[in-house]
């Protein structure tokens, strides 16, 4: 287990996750958040939608390659 900090809007939030899924988060939110400052709602806000709009895109690849693995049959 490994836990992740971070302040937003003045409140230190503290996650837990386990190995190996915590390096990877950490990975993330350290290319999204400064963890040395209190950073802005508005930062936790553009991380949300931008990771939204790549899970977006992920879905449309995998229908894509769904749609012609089922043509293949």
């Amino acid at each position: 287990m490994k836990k992740i900090s971070l302040v937003i809007g003045g409140k230190r939030y503290t996650i837990t996750l386990e190995e190996p899924f915590a390096d990877v988060i950490e990975k993330e939110l350290l290319e999204l958040f400064d963890p040395s400052k209190d950073n802005d709602t508005k930062i936790l806000l553009q991380a949300f939608l931008t990771k939204q709009i790549e899970c977006l895109e992920l879905e449309e690849k995998l229908n894509e390659i769904l749609s012609k693995l089922s043509k293949l049959d």
